[in-house]
């Protein structure tokens, strides 16, 4: 006998929300490279506005593990990836279609102050993927774009957890710059975007 269409549907997965997606990336045994929806989505928008296209299959093991492995139809991990693919649809369509409305999902307080390194932390992290591409945009060494990716390496540290570019001062000015520096992460990325673009239209 032929199953009714509504249990059928049960056998579909449905995307879970960007909160179910955030319970399931802290349980995740062993732990992923990105462990929440902050840092995933700073990883996301790096695929999308880098130097080359990377193959989704890549990506998806390389910030996941053994986890990015498309699960079967209707199981937990594949609603997980569902949830992934269509952030990573809305960001790539937002920028291509509405630059200066893209707004990343950072961490806050409970007080509401905003927390960008894990957004930071997984832009960078997605960088390792194909980090010598990346080398005409690095800090300083291009005269005129070189400084666009500042605002985001700034909030990054490196294996020890030192600050990736070096001590910030400790003067108040310094510290201040720091803490507002995430107000420029919607402004460099379409900058940082458009300036790959022609690189990445050949290929």
């Amino acid at each position: 006998m032929r199953q009714p269409r509504r249990n059928r549907r049960r056998h579909h997965a449905v995307a879970m929300s960007l909160e179910e997606l955030e319970v399931w990336l802290d349980r995740l045994e062993p732990s992923p490279l990105v462990n929440g929806v902050s840092m995933l989505d700073g990883y996301l928008t790096a695929i999308i506005i880098g130097p080359c296209s990377i193959d989704p299959h890549e990506w998806l093991s390389h910030m996941l593990g053994p986890h990015g492995r498309l699960g079967a139809g209707g199981s937990e991990q594949a609603a997980a990836i569902m949830a992934i693919v269509e952030r990573f649809n809305a960001i790539s369509e937002g920028l291509a279609t509405v630059p200066e409305r893209y707004a990343p999902i950072f961490e806050r307080t409970d007080d509401g102050v905003v927390l960008a390194g894990p957004w930071c932390m997984g832009f960078l992290a997605a960088m390792t993927l194909r980090y010598t591409a990346w080398k005409a945009l690095r800090p300083f060494a291009h005269i005129k774009y070189g400084e666009l990716l500042l605002p985001i390496l700034l909030h990054c540290t490196n294996n020890v957890g030192s600050p990736l570019l070096g001590p910030v001062r400790q003067d108040s000015e310094a510290q201040a710059l720091l803490r507002t520096a995430y107000h420029a992460i919607p402004i460099v990325v379409p900058a940082i975007r458009a300036f790959w673009m022609p690189q990445r239209a050949q290929q």
